[in-house]
């Protein structure tokens, strides 16, 4: 993302853009979704829980898991529609523990994400921050009573009396040197006598609660809409009613987040800067982030809008059958800045947080359980058909990494065509791993890559940089590469002997250990060429070879950019919002006198 907004000619490095993309806010490790192999360097943006939820350290009730890869049978072969919408599917969040009705649901952003924005968020309390302030309300107790017991912590035995402790706690909450920890402490005196006699975390739950009627008054429903495949081809999923909606009712609410430029989601060619560097070339736009595709925009805009709420992704557009609108909601004051509906481009570009919300509203009585759709507009439709006409179905034999964006494409099949996702062969336990010499006759997909978890630090290796290529030989060891201490990641490697767990001999060094849990017939030797950085100016090289290492310690990988998000010739469009619900404020592209 920040490669491809980079200025004209010049090299980036990430996270040092100068372009207006609020989403950052909403970005998720790839680690965290799965998705970490995805391309060289890979943030996710998740809507739905991914980007409602808050985060406190002391209040973290959910769990979150990564996704899965499901196209939802969109084949890159044979349809058109193959690409045009993210694979990765069915993140799921779980209840960490027991949360009783009203409960405020809290995420963890990992302390960095608050760290990084100070400027922002005023010294948010990170998890250590509440340990320290805890330490403190137990000596402000003991100040209060003389005494550690929290028995004694009653109002008849205090040493100052209601007005001073509030007036003391105005001060300690008042101290003009912030901190973390001030900022974890109760808001107010009686809060603090609470959190000492059980702690701050039981204070935080009772004040985060909101009642049933509360919720019911002032919240929007977010389960209307579940997903499921569409009932259009080449869509994928499409949303359906989970209950009857009425004529005039809510479908889903959309919280939106602001991109003052669409072209912030262009992607660029690659050429040889002045410098020798690879740098974009801002003529050679080879495609667009596929995020485009779930965001509503205006012909006369550069302006676009990323409805982030549960499951409205999934709404599928329909020219004459759709029962639903998208409007500007008109209850959601505390959220919603309606005078932003007035502002210039210019003025939302300086905004760095969502402040907006769509609402999709049902045109007539929705059935339980019947898709809901929406009117992208004119210019999608179009662009769709266009899309179609043009689109020709790829033969399977034919794709040996020459369908996606920055893959190295291949002068023939050599064997290995077709795309399969590395899970399949991670999935089938009892299938032999092939060696380098039987890939020849038996190669695996162009699209995958083997990799074994190994510890390659070894302080040995600098006593021969630069001037020889130190060679390493020793058996897999499961807490010196599975365990905790140096480099134990997972590496490319070579596959070169398969042997059954029984037959390993002397040639092997140890005795045989066999892996608990491992039911894999197999053990395997690799080999790992290795570069490290010996000074600012060199680089060394390594050479591994690993004996009798199990299955469960190899994993097939899969190739960045080869899944379908990548693919040359996929659908990209934003969704079109008519004149009516598009401020005329925004429409940029039109001269001023026009925008009145």
């Amino acid at each position: 993302q920040d490669w491809h907004n980079s200025p004209a000619g010049g090299f980036i490095s990430k996270h040092e853009g100068d372009y207006h993309w609020p989403l950052t806010n909403y970005d998720w490790n790839a680690p965290d979704i799965g998705m970490e192999y995805e391309a060289e360097d890979v943030s996710v943006t998740v809507t739905g829980f991914g980007a409602a939820p808050n985060c406190h350290f002391r209040l973290l009730n959910v769990h979150e898991h990564s996704a899965s890869y499901d196209g939802a049978g969109l084949d890159r072969y044979t349809s058109p529609g193959a690409g045009g919408s993210t694979p990765w599917f069915n993140r799921t969040s779980t209840a960490a523990w027991d949360i009783q009705a009203g409960s405020e649901l809290f995420v963890d952003y990992g302390p960095n994400w608050f760290l990084s924005r100070d400027g922002v968020f005023n010294l948010v309390p990170i998890a250590e921050s509440y340990e320290h302030a805890q330490v403190f309300l137990k000596e402000y107790g003991k100040m209060l009573v003389g005494s550690y017991s929290t028995a004694d912590l009653v109002e008849d035995k205090m040493l100052i009396d209601d007005e001073a402790q509030r007036d003391l706690w105005e001060v300690i909450k008042a101290f003009p040197y912030a901190s973390r920890e001030r900022q974890a402490l109760p808001a107010s005196y009686k809060d603090a006598i609470r959190a000492i006699h059980g702690d701050i975390q039981t204070v935080e739950v009772e004040n985060s609660m909101r009642t049933i009627d509360e919720l019911k008054q002032k919240g929007k429903c977010v389960d209307n809409i579940v997903p499921k495949q569409s009932t259009i081809p080449d869509a994928g999923r499409g949303a359906f009613a989970t209950r009857f909606i009425p004529k005039g009712g809510l479908v889903a609410p959309a919280p939106v987040v602001h991109i003052a430029d669409k072209a912030t989601a262009n992607m660029y060619g690659e050429m040889i800067g002045v410098n020798g560097n690879v740098v974009r070339n801002e003529s050679d736009i080879i495609g667009k982030q596929v995020i485009l595709n779930y965001m509503f925009g205006h012909p006369n805009s550069t302006m676009v809008l990323f409805p982030y709420s549960s499951n409205v992704p999934y709404i599928n557009h329909h020219p004459t059958e759709y029962n639903a609108k998208v409007q500007w909601t008109s209850d959601f004051s505390f959220f919603h800045h309606e005078d932003w509906l007035d502002k210039p481009v210019e003025f939302l570009e300086d905004q760095w947080t969502a402040g907006l919300m769509l609402e999709f509203v049902a045109l007539r009585d929705i059935e339980p359980d019947e898709e809901v759709f929406i009117n992208y507009g004119d210019a999608w439709q179009k662009a769709w058909d266009e899309h179609v006409e043009q689109w020709k179905p790829k033969s399977r034999d034919s794709d040996y990494n020459n369908l996606t964006l920055w893959t190295t494409k291949t002068e023939h099949n050599s064997g290995n065509a077709g795309y399969v996702r590395a899970d399949v062969f991670n999935d089938d336990v009892n299938a032999p791993i092939r060696t380098i010499e039987e890939q020849k006759t038996e190669p695996y997909p162009h699209c995958v890559d083997i990799n074994c978890l190994v510890n390659i630090g070894h302080d040995a290796s600098y006593l021969f940089a630069p001037t020889t290529i130190p060679l390493f030989k020793r058996r897999w060891d499961k807490d010196r590469d599975n365990g905790v201490d140096g480099d134990h990641a997972l590496h490319k490697c070579n596959i070169t002997r398969r042997f059954k767990k029984p037959d390993l001999d002397s040639s092997d060094d140890d005795e045989d250990e066999e892996e608990e849990g491992d039911e894999h017939e197999y053990m395997y030797n690799i080999e790992i060429d290795v570069q490290k950085r010996y000074d600012e100016d060199t680089t060394i090289f390594e050479h591994h070879i690993i004996t009798a290492v199990p299955w469960n310690a190899i994993r097939f990988i899969n190739k960045p950019y080869t899944s379908d998000v990548f693919l040359k010739k996929a659908f990209r469009h934003e969704m079109i919002l008519p004149d009516e619900v598009w401020p005329k404020a925004w429409m940029n592209l039109l001269p001023k006198e026009e925008r009145k």
